[in-house]
């Protein structure tokens, strides 16, 4: 599969969460950089809908990237434009471990 090097024009870091205290010893969220790197974004779909009277837009994202030497895993976060997305596929694009395409959702109310 072909891939176009300049294709890859999107800054997107890969984030988790750990969880810490705060002086006063609750706890607290502390955003953690996995990654930051350069990708290919591509949206593949997206939904309307409604839950408990409430709006909602889920919008699926492919994002390509050189396959890094770090482990992406379903529980790591994209940050792409001030928004978060949650990682749902992440797969060995044509099984040649030079590029790894994630599969994304955004979920906004």
């Amino acid at each position: 599969m072909y891939v176009n090097a300049g294709s890859f024009n999107k800054k997107i870091e890969i984030v988790k969460f750990e969880e810490s205290k705060d002086k006063d010893g609750f706890p607290i969220k502390k955003e953690v950089l996995v990654l930051k790197t350069w990708a290919q974004v591509t949206n593949i779909g997206g939904t309307e809908l409604i839950k408990s009277n409430s709006d909602f837009v889920q919008t699926k994202t492919r994002f390509l990237i050189r396959t890094p030497k770090k482990n992406i895993v379903k529980d790591m976060f994209i940050k792409f434009r001030g928004s978060f997305y949650n990682i749902t596929y992440t797969n060995n694009y044509g099984f040649k471990d030079q590029y790894t395409e994630i599969i994304a959702e955004l979920v906004m109310k």
